[in-house]
C-alpha cells in the first residue's frame, strides 16, 4: 500500500477523536472531565462527520432510514418521560458510528491515522498492565487505597499515578491485584486487550514481530485476571481449533462458519441446561457472577412484564439505572429493555457487518457483550470501526 501523505484536517481530527475516546468511560479519567467540555466535542465530531456525507447518494438511501427511525423512537421515549440527556447520549452514539463508517472509510489520512492510533493505545495499555501487575503483586512499586466513581457506583481500587488501578482480590490461593489500569474495573481491561489481541495480526506484517506483539497483548489481558478474559480466550482459541480441523477435512467455509454456528448455539445452550454453572464459575476462581445474574433477572422481568410497544421500541435510555440501582452488566439485555427489539437488532447487525471478516475478533467482541457493559462508548464504536476498515485495506491490497 502506498504511504498516505496525513493532511491538516486529519490531523486535527484524529487528535481530537483520540481526546473524545479517552475522556468517555470505561476510562477513569472521564469522571473528571465535565460534561460542558465533553459534549460539545461530541456534537462537533459527529455534525463535521454528518456534514461531509450528507449529499452522499449512498449515505441517504442506505442510512437515512436508519437515522429517521431512530428520530422516531427519541420522539416516543420523550413521550414516556424518559430523561433529556440520557436520550441525548445515546441518539449521538447511534450518530456517531453511522457517520464514522461512512465519512472516515473516504478519508485515507484519517482512515489509516485512527488504525495507528489503536495499534498504539493496544500495545501502550498491554505494557502498562503487565508492569502494574508485577509491580503491585511482587511490592515493587506503592499503590495507595481510594475511591474511583461518585454515589452508587464508587469502587475502591489501589492506585498508582503512572501505572493506574488494582483491584485486590482474595482466591483460594492469596491474593492477587488484578489490572484495571486506567480503566473502572479488570473486565473492562479485560475486554479491550482481549478482543484486540484477536485483530493485532491485521496491524504487523513480518511475523516475528507479531508473535513478540501477541505475547505481550495476551499477557497484558491476563493481567486483569478477569474471569471473562479466561472463558474468552478458551471458547476463542477453541474456535480456532474447530476451523482448522473443518480445514483440514476440506470443508467450505461457508459450510464450516454454519456448522460452527449450530456447535456454538447447542454449545450455549448446554452451558445454561445441562453444565451446572456453580462449579464450573468455583473452578476459575472469585466473580461477580452472583452479582450479575441477580442483575440480568430483573432485566428479564422487565421483558417479561413489557407491553408489545415496550418490547418493540424500548423502555427509553437509562430506564434501568433509573429503576435498579445495580444497574445491568449485560449490554444486550440493557439494549433490549431500553431500546426495544428493533435497535438491538439493528445493532447487533451493524457490529457483525463490520467484523464479519475478522471472525475470531468477532466472536471475541459478541461473547464480551454478554458481560461488560461497553457496547455505546466511544472505545467500543471506533475500535470496530477500526476493524472494519482494516479489513478493506487489507481486500483493497488484493486488488
Amino acid at each position: 500500500m502506498e504511504e498516505i501523505k496525513y493532511n491538516k484536517v486529519a490531523l486535527i481530527l484524529v487528535v481530537l477523536l483520540s481526546f473524545f475516546i479517552l475522556v468517555h468511560p470505561p476510562f477513569v479519567i472521564s469522571i473528571y472531565i465535565p460534561v460542558f467540555l465533553r459534549l460539545p466535542l461530541f456534537l462537533f465530531i459527529v455534525l463535521f462527520s454528518l456534514l461531509t456525507i450528507l449529499r452522499k447518494s449512498y449515505f441517504i438511501r442506505f442510512y437515512m432510514p436508519i437515522i429517521l427511525f431512530f428520530v422516531l423512537s427519541t420522539i416516543y421515549w420523550v413521550s414516556i418521560g424518559t430523561i433529556l440527556a440520557d436520550l441525548l447520549y445515546s441518539f449521538l452514539y447511534f450518530l456517531l458510528a453511522i457517520v464514522l463508517l461512512v465519512s472516515v472509510k473516504r478519508n485515507q489520512s484519517l482512515r489509516k491515522l485512527l488504525i495507528n492510533f489503536y495499534f498504539y493505545l493496544i500495545l501502550v495499555l498491554s505494557v502498562l498492565s503487565i508492569i502494574s501487575f508485577l509491580a503491585y503483586n511482587l511490592v515493587l512499586a506503592p499503590y495507595q487505597l481510594k475511591p474511583v466513581g461518585e454515589g452508587l457506583d464508587i469502587y475502591w481500587h489501589y492506585h498508582n499515578y503512572f501505572l493506574g488501578y488494582i483491584n485486590a482480590k482474595n482466591f483460594e490461593f492469596g491474593e492477587i491485584g488484578r489490572v484495571c489500569g486506567f480503566m473502572f474495573e479488570p473486565s473492562y481491561q479485560g475486554w479491550f486487550l482481549s478482543t484486540n489481541f484477536f485483530l493485532i495480526s491485521k496491524f504487523i506484517k513480518k511475523k516475528m514481530y507479531l508473535i513478540f506483539v501477541q505475547l505481550i497483548v495476551l499477557l497484558g489481558a491476563l493481567s486483569s485476571f478477569s474471569t471473562m478474559s479466561w472463558i474468552v480466550f478458551a471458547i476463542v482459541f477453541a474456535s480456532i481449533l474447530v476451523f482448522k480441523i473443518m480445514s483440514i477435512l476440506g470443508l467450505k467455509e461457508k459450510t464450516a462458519n454454519v456448522i460452527y454456528s449450530l456447535m456454538l448455539v447447542g454449545g450455549v445452550f448446554i452451558m445454561f441446561t445441562v453444565v451446572n454453572q456453580g462449579k464450573l464459575l468455583e473452578m476459575l476462581g472469585p466473580s461477580s457472577s452472583d452479582n450479575r445474574e441477580e442483575r440480568s433477572q430483573t432485566s428479564f422481568l422487565y421483558l417479561a412484564t413489557s407491553t408489545p410497544k415496550e418490547l418493540i421500541l424500548g423502555r427509553g435510555p437509562g430506564f434501568i439505572g433509573k429503576n435498579n440501582d445495580q444497574g445491568e452488566a449485560n449490554p444486550i439485555l440493557k439494549s433490549l429493555v431500553e431500546n426495544g427489539l428493533i435497535i438491538t437488532f439493528l445493532v447487533l447487525v451493524f457490529i457483525i457487518y463490520c467484523t464479519y471478516r475478522s471472525k475470531y475478533y468477532m466472536i471475541a467482541s459478541l461473547l464480551w457483550l454478554n458481560s461488560v457493559v461497553i457496547l455505546f462508548t466511544p472505545l467500543f464504536i471506533v475500535n470496530i470501526l477500526v476493524c472494519r476498515w482494516m479489513d478493506e485495506i487489507k481486500a483493497q491490497s488484493y486488488c
